[in-house]
């Protein structure tokens, strides 16, 4: 089934992009735009609205969660559902998550199913 709604991935890595964007393939998003620089992203983000945003937290010199405080201030922003990703799993950095305004948080690594099940949650 093809998904229409726009996604945004950001990572400073090229890798967990094109893993990230194979796997939004292979869930049916057609619609999928990658980048590596969190001030690019934000600037894009306002020309051309996103449905989701897939977000690493640790980037430089702008952070995941620096991007989200963005988003969430920004009105023409600010709904869009955004989930950071991260190695970090310990419930600690989930509630600091939740806190700066992610939708959701995703562990790293993962598979196609976990994103899958992460983006179905964003639309309830």
């Amino acid at each position: 089934m093809i998904d229409t709604r726009r996604v945004l991935v950001i990572d400073d890595s090229t890798t967990v992009c094109s893993v990230v964007e194979k796997i939004l393939r292979s869930c049916g998003f057609e619609k999928i735009e990658v980048m590596q620089d969190g001030k690019a992203a934000l600037s894009r983000m306002v020309e051309s609205p996103f449905h989701i945003i897939i977000c690493d937290w640790e980037m430089e010199p702008m952070s995941g969660v620096d991007i989200l405080k963005e988003v969430r201030s920004n009105p023409i922003t600010k709904n869009v559902s955004f989930i950071l990703m991260s190695a970090k799993k310990e419930p600690h950095w989930i509630m600091a998550a939740k806190k700066a305004g992610a939708d959701s948080m995703l562990t790293k690594p993962f598979d196609a199913h976990t994103l899958k099940t992460k983006i179905a949650q964003l639309a309830r």
